[in-house]
């Protein structure tokens, strides 16, 4: 039996424990966690819980890189912080999966790909709904020609659950997550990129603050507020769309402090002279993407939600009898509707066999751009082009 690839997670925030659990043999049989590093070393509580002294215990990412023995980093860090942890870890010769967004710059989505190119070590992104059945299954429909050349895209993000995850913290707005198009958006825009068959080259942007934000005192929190709510949150015990319990702020998401933008709207144009729009709204009742390709034989819609309720529809033109076919692909287990469990999986194929994602890199850059250029757009009113890698 070959030996389990040694893991570290960098970054214990509540993603970054549940990825810990991911990214060893009580998981998969093919890791192990032998180390994990944070600034805070309060949040190694939770590991030695479960892990004791089996585990290595790191404040100083180079001193975890140059002692631990680790042959692959998962970059889990608030996202402003993912490129330094990432282009160490490559520059130590370890495999590397960091979180998306890739980062927040398209300087620094640029440093990082060039890094990328040079390691020794398998790089991906966390896309792990790339590794989604419904997914899959719609790309081999695409490559299989069942809908022609596809000209037009359509993608709707459906976030009911955006005012309770990101309108809580008014230290984590725009000069933290810069836009929400890259902090929630980029899974969406990189499968929307992944299906057109091509690279985004241009996009113009509409969105605002329309629902969340107003008038409230920014002091203002859940547990001192006696009106009904919605959106009222528990500051201690929160749960997260892939089953973590986190510790979570909990101000008004009435108030003056916060400044994301809760909806936009794009209009992309693609090298390859496909055209698509995306819509992502945080106040939707469902929770849920969706996604529709018009090409030259037919129309194809896909339906993603997290406990697996998969949907794909074509509908056939060009021919005396319009025909639909429905299918419905399985949901394989685990978090982000079995994303999680197969992107895992296919880390550890790519490290054994050597394997390195060619097409992740550009994904990984190009998913980061339009989502920059986009929020540029908004706040220019005026299209922008996107730079090519």
């Amino acid at each position: 039996m070959a030996k389990p690839i040694h893991t570290a997670v960098v970054g214990l925030g509540g993603r970054g424990v549940y990825l810990a659990g991911q990214y060893d043999k009580r998981s998969h049989p093919g890791f192990e966690l032998r180390a994990v590093c944070d600034l805070n070393p309060e949040r190694f509580r939770r590991i030695e819980a479960q892990y004791g002294d089996t585990v290595t215990y790191h404040t100083d990412l180079q001193e975890m890189l140059a002692k631990a023995d680790v042959d692959a980093v998962i970059v889990a860090t608030n996202d402003p912080h993912h490129v330094e942890p990432t282009i160490a870890a490559l520059r130590a010769g370890k495999h590397v999966l960091v979180e998306k967004p890739l980062c927040q710059t398209v300087a620094d989505a640029r440093r990082m790909i060039g890094e990328a190119r040079k390691a020794k070590g398998i790089f991906m992104i966390g896309f792990e709904l790339r590794e989604v059945s419904v997914f899959r299954q719609m790309k081999r429909f695409a490559e299989e020609g069942r809908i022609g050349d596809i000209k037009i895209g359509h993608a709707f993000d459906n976030v009911s659950v955006g005012g309770d995850y990101f309108f809580h913290d008014p230290e984590k707005q725009r000069a933290f997550f810069r836009t929400l198009l890259l902090q929630k958006a980029s899974h969406s825009l990189d499968l929307l990129n992944w299906l057109m068959g091509s690279r985004p080259v241009k996009v113009y942007g509409i969105g605002g603050l329309d629902f969340y934000g107003g008038r409230e005192d920014p002091n203002l929190r859940c547990s001192d507020c006696s009106k009904e709510c919605l959106y009222r949150v528990h500051h201690q015990g929160f749960t997260m769309d892939y089953g973590t319990v986190v510790e979570k702020q909990d101000y008004c998401v009435w108030s003056k402090a916060m400044d994301l933008n809760d909806n936009s709207e794009l209009c992309i144009s693609y090298a390859n002279g496909g055209k698509a729009t995306f819509h992502e709204c945080h106040f939707t009742p469902e929770y849920s993407r969706e996604f529709w390709f018009v090409g030259t034989k037919g129309k194809m819609y896909g339906y993603y939600d997290n406990p697996g309720r998969f949907l794909i529809r074509i509908e056939y033109a060009c021919s005396r009898e319009r025909r639909t076919e429905e299918f419905k692909p399985p949901y394989e287990g685990g978090g982000h509707g079995g994303g999680d469990d197969n992107l895992r999986n296919e880390f550890h194929r790519r490290i054994m066999e050597n394997d390195p994602p060619l097409d992740a890199i550009e994904s990984a850059y190009y998913s980061t751009a339009l989502a920059i250029c986009a929020e540029e757009s908004i706040e220019s009113g005026m299209p922008v082009e996107i730079p090519g890698l």
